[in-house]
């Protein structure tokens, strides 16, 4: 067998090997003294030595003096590799140890983060095979990793800006890695380091033993998705690192299938490695069952469907799964509810579905009081700007609009107890104010916690609340709600509220989207008597124009269907509450629902020159005012909802007023064609449908107090205008 050999002409760019006492040694110039020398050659211990890590590489933290200064050093020792891994290396130029040094040299030329590489030693025997070898690196203070900050993040602080901030650090510095010409062969999470540098994060690779040195710029596609298939992130958080990666595109076919096969062997190599390794396996078990003793109760990492992530920035939580994992989330119990329900309620609900959809537009609807607006009650936000577009709307309506708040269980009291007094406030200047309780993952682990939010609201607004939608877009596992059983815990202490204030008004279970799967196995979880009225967010953004359909359905008639369910379910109020709606916005980027948490460009290949053109969700300002309202007129005017809640009024994302620029708010066409309709609809009823009108057209019909009558007619390319 031929062992491995130094090839000078390989490390040509390094220092110049020298001879140390039967070592060959290379040392960066602005390192080198006698003492360093001596601690690259001796095994002898030096006092105030710390042991790093112990096993095949012993890594030991010490101290040498340079320059009559003592500076702090990292030193890695390699035994000799054994006769099978040294024929599997035998096609490797040099020694581990030399390697390491060498990638770290070309890092640190290209001012890729690694820690500094100051020296390598080599011996072999008079055969050429390696005996020992050692590297010494400078030490960087203060160091974390990627893992354990992904795990800060997901146990302390889950922020989706925080996180993508820091994946996109590491995705740039892996790229810059990569297109140096580096291999690591060995890059996860914990051989990512991190620190901070006044305020900034700093990546570092570690463990260069492992890689493959290749000409800068020569790495193929596959290459570099093999080297980051150890990474470990949640699967839609992967997804998103590797766009990162790529710059905003989606990453090539090549890299994809790499990335998956040898994401997958690596998967089994781990999964037999208690086989391999059965003693050393049950040594580490049996200190991770310790560790876990010891910890506090509630503090291991939440993975799986316990991590849960908030985006201020779109104002959601975001999925950290993509829908494979997702579905392995759910329990089976799901399911078989779900069909008990169409079994015993199902044929119930279509034939009431039947009768309600035939009452479409068949009785008068006074639209005072309909049209409601959300506000976003935390100190992040501008209260005071919010106020004064309001009462911008108000003037145009002649009258006070509903308010809908939330109350998020993730931000605590600090925002709980602001948006009770803001609550008030608004009550005190006439508005009618709801509130919204937004559970997150830790109000279902947490019983104790969520009740206490629960009651608070109610305790302090029972007498003036309009009412409490209990849970937020249940349906919808990124919320929190992965079972229909975690609905119980979040209805609990609701239900114990309206024991002790009968009065009070609930509503849910605020499914969101048009999702007829997953309501009746929501309702099947709440007690009879519990809700009076059914409240949905109903986005038909996917459809574009409310009037377009989604299967049968069209808006009306998914209100319809609606009303249906809350009919057969004994709600006491038949109408349903719409609290959440509205489109998302056409370049509104990671502040829109659809881009967040990451602005992708598409795929690779095509590299569109407009990235918004291809995607129907997203609609430009104009749009989004005609089809508001358009939607506000058809909900209400059907005579199956009895308050439609805009989200929200100022957001740079969604809302009617853009605060980007926080400074200066601009109001979008929205706006002024809220405005406008509420102008048109102050003191007015709606009396009945014309359906004498074009093929395509919309005409509504409505009566004021003095006898006067008005027609808004439309198309769909069109503002509702009188007619």
């Amino acid at each position: 067998m031929k062992p491995p050999q130094n090839d000078d002409s390989i490390f040509s760019f390094l220092p110049e090997a020298r001879d140390l006492r039967g070592w060959s040694a290379r040392v960066d110039p602005d390192w080198d003294s006698d003492d360093l020398r001596e601690l690259l050659i001796s095994s002898r211990e030096r006092e105030g030595t710390v042991l790093l890590q112990q096993g095949r590489e012993r890594v030991v933290r010490t101290r040498c003096e340079v320059g009559g200064v003592l500076r702090d050093v990292v030193v890695k020792t390699y035994r000799a590799p054994g006769k099978l891994r040294e024929f599997f290396e035998r096609g490797n130029k040099g020694s581990k140890a030399l390697r390491a040094f060498a990638a770290a040299w070309i890092l640190r030329e290209k001012q890729i983060g690694t820690p500094e590489p100051v020296a390598v030693a080599e011996r072999r025997d008079a055969k050429g095979h390696l005996l020992e070898s050692r590297l010494v690196t400078a030490f960087v203070p203060a160091l974390t990793n990627f893992r354990d900050e992904l795990y800060r993040i997901y146990s302390e602080n889950p922020d989706c800006g925080t996180l993508m901030s820091l994946m996109q650090k590491v995705a740039d510095a892996c790229r810059a890695m990569h297109d140096a010409g580096i291999v690591h062969r060995d890059l996860g999470n914990q051989n990512i380091a991190l620190r901070k540098v006044n305020e900034e994060v700093q990546v570092l690779f570690i463990d260069l033993d492992r890689v493959r040195i290749f000409p800068a710029g020569t790495l193929t596609d596959a290459q570099r998705g093999r080297d980051l298939a150890r990474l470990d992130l949640p699967s839609d958080l992967r997804r998103v690192f590797h766009s990162m990666y790529y710059m905003g595109y989606g990453p090539p076919g090549e890299f994809v299938v790499a990335e998956a096969k040898e994401r997958g062997a690596f998967d089994r190599h781990s999964a037999l490695r208690p086989w391999r390794h059965p003693i050393r396996e049950w040594r580490v078990r049996r200190e991770d069952r310790r560790a876990a003793l010891a910890a506090a109760p509630g503090s291991a990492v939440p993975l799986g469907k316990e991590l849960w992530i908030w985006d201020e920035r779109s104002v959601q939580a975001i999925p950290a799964y993509m829908s494979r994992e997702r579905r392995k989330f759910r329990s089976a119990d799901n399911i078989f509810r779900i069909a008990k329900e169409f079994f015993l309620r199902g044929r119930r609900v279509w034939k009431n579905y039947g009768k309600i959809a035939e009452s479409s537009f068949s009785e008068p609807v006074d639209f005072a009081g309909t049209l409601g607006m959300k506000l976003e009650a935390t100190a992040e936000t501008n209260w005071e700007t919010q106020i004064a577009y309001l009462a911008e709307l108000e003037d145009s309506a002649r009258a006070k609009l509903p308010v809908l708040l939330r109350l998020y269980h993730h931000k605590g009291c600090p925002q709980w107890n602001f948006a009770l007094e803001k609550a008030r406030e608004l009550r005190e200047r006439g508005n009618a104010v709801a509130f919204a309780l937004v559970q997150d993952r830790a109000a279902v682990r947490d019983a104790g916690s969520w009740r206490e939010m629960v009651m608070l609201a109610v305790e302090k607004t029972h007498d003036f609340a309009d009412f409490y939608e209990i849970g937020h877009a249940t349906n919808r596992g990124k919320w929190g709600v992965w079972d229909f059983a975690d609905y119980d815990k979040l209805l609990a202490p609701a239900i114990e509220a309206k024991r002790a204030f009968p009065k009070i008004r609930l509503t849910g279970p605020a499914c969101i989207d048009f999702d007829l799967h997953s309501l009746p196995g929501l309702l099947s979880r709440v007690p009879a008597g519990t809700f009076s009225a059914l409240s949905q967010h109903l986005y038909v953004d996917r459809r574009g124009a409310p009037e377009n359909f989604q299967g049968k359905f069209d808006l009306v008639g998914k209100c319809a269907i609606h009303r249906a369910f809350a009919e057969t379910y004994g709600f006491e109020e038949s109408k349903i509450v719409v609290s959440e709606t509205n489109w998302p916005l056409l370049g509104a980027g990671v502040y829109g629902p659809i881009d967040s948490p990451f602005v992708m460009f598409g795929p690779w290949e095509t590299r569109p020159a407009d990235p918004w053109a291809t995607e129907p969700p997203r609609v430009s300002e104009e749009d989004y005012a005609k089809f508001m309202c358009r939607y506000l007129l058809l909900a209400i005017a059907s005579g199956h909802v009895s308050r439609v809640y805009w989200w929200r009024l100022v957001h740079r994302g969604f809302g009617l007023v853009d605060d980007s620029n926080p400074g200066n708010p601009r109001p979008r066409p929205a706006f002024f064609a809220l405005k406008n309709l509420l102008a048109q609809l102050a003191g007015a009823r709606f009396e009945r449908r014309v359906y004498d009108v074009p093929a395509g057209s919309f005409a509504l019909e409505f009566s004021r107090a003095d006898g006067s009558c008005f027609t808004l007619r439309w198309t769909r390319n069109s503002f509702p205008e009188l007619a």
